[in-house]
């Protein structure tokens, strides 16, 4: 066996999941299959699988369905999307290899090329006030990129029953998770375009010369294309009041009701609300309208 370490729960996968030394032999093995050269493993931002450098290569080595959920969809979502931003010429680290491994378990993996780049989150901490204007210009003309029509890309997700079962709406007060729900509910989602849905700080890249590059579409799918807004509001932008006005243009309550939907929408949404006020030191947000007054307040 190439990977020893025993993986029986999710728990389990999160403590093994960024090891150097448990991963080294399963991807050497994967690199000599595809005829790549391998070069010593280094980490990279943890997300939920297995992300690291292999010199000119990043290999991400998907958990194994013995954590507990079906690797295959979100594996299967990002090698079609990755394939078709490709051709969509968005910048985006090109696919060199996929497949699987069946070792002591059966990993599916991706390799794409590795991109320079700094991570957009600390990356605006540090930005003069002119790169952040010219970064919300180019953010802008990378969702008119990806948003589009692509049906039959990828499987379509049923977003609104998504929305009303999920269980992150349990960590929320009781009061303001039916809000969200009855919000949910009546929401019209419209037309479908692929969207990311999660361009946080660590999935966008910005290279030296303010280009940025997308990475981790594993949770893309078929949506209205404000769904992307919540990840873009609350993660990347960490609702700092520069950014979001930037941004919203000049219906910056027009905006605020968008994003209000994309929260009540998207797959981490509740969590989204959960922390913004943690971050600020504020109290949890008991209301939808606490939630609205918090976000105008900060543009």
């Amino acid at each position: 066996m190439l990977f020893t370490e025993p993986i029986a729960s999710w728990q389990d996968w999160g403590r093994v999941f960024q090891s150097l030394e448990a991963f080294t032999p399963l991807a050497r093995e994967i690199f000599r299959r595809e005829g790549l050269p391998f070069a010593p493993l280094q980490g990279l931002t943890p997300g939920t699988n297995g992300v690291f450098r292999s010199g000119p290569y990043v290999v991400k080595i998907f958990f194994p369905k013995e954590a507990g959920m079906d690797p295959r969809p979100d594996f299967e979502n990002e090698a079609a999307v990755c394939g078709r931003l490709t051709e969509w010429g968005v910048s985006t680290p090109p696919l060199r290899a996929r497949g699987v491994i069946s070792d002591k378990y059966e990993f599916h993996y991706l390799i794409t090329e590795y991109c320079e780049g700094e991570e957009a989150g600390p990356w605006l901490l540090s930005a003069s006030p002119g790169q952040r204007a010219d970064f919300v210009r180019r953010l802008k003309e990378l969702l008119a990129q990806i948003n589009r029509p692509a049906q039959g890309l990828i499987p379509p997700i049923d977003l609104l029953g998504r929305a009303l079962e999920n269980p992150r709406l349990l960590d929320l007060p009781p009061a303001l998770r039916e809000e969200v729900r009855a919000r949910a509910r009546g929401l019209a989602l419209g037309e479908r375009v692929l969207v990311h849905g999660d361009l946080t700080g660590e999935n966008l890249l910005v290279g030296k010369d303010g280009r940025l590059t997308l990475i981790d579409c594993a949770d893309a799918c078929l949506g209205p294309a404000w769904y992307e807004l919540a990840p873009i509001v609350f993660e990347l932008f960490g609702c700092r009041g520069e950014l979001l006005g930037l941004f919203a243009g000049e219906d910056k309550g027009a905006f605020t009701e968008r994003v209000l939907d994309a929260v009540c929408l998207h797959d981490f949404g509740a969590h989204m609300l959960r922390d913004a006020p943690r971050r600020e030191g504020l109290p949890p947000f008991s209301s939808l309208e606490e939630a609205r007054r918090f976000l105008l307040s900060r543009m």
